[in-house]
């Protein structure tokens, strides 16, 4: 198994898609965990729906909002952000590309 990944790598793959929907990559599936990259662009839909699955975000680039419950938290470079599982949420109002990391705990 893969131990260490290049997220530089990750995200050139993830710009190589055409499809506008296809703005995430996972790069590691295990028993444990999921992890991938989350790349949203401007003006770009976040449509993901709530996991069953805690899930935590870190944003590498980028700034804009996260909704969760209905009320919007201002997200930037180097923000940390716990989502509990089945807790409805999106990104939106980046205005630049907004680049996150996410992890997913799938052992629950």
């Amino acid at each position: 198994m893969q131990e260490v990944f290049d997220t530089n790598k990750v995200v050139s793959e993830l710009s190589k898609k055409n499809d506008s929907s296809a703005y995430f990559l996972d790069f590691l599936h295990n028993d444990s965990f999921e992890a991938g990259i989350l790349r949203l662009l401007p003006g770009q839909e976040d449509v993901q729906s709530p996991h069953s699955a805690d899930e935590l975000y870190f944003v590498i680039e980028g700034d804009g909002f996260i909704k969760m419950q209905q009320k919007d938290y201002r997200i930037e470079k180097g923000s940390c952000i716990f989502v509990p599982s089945n807790t409805k949420h999106y990104f939106h109002g980046n205005e630049k590309e907004l680049l996150v990391l996410y992890v997913f705990n799938v052992s629950q």
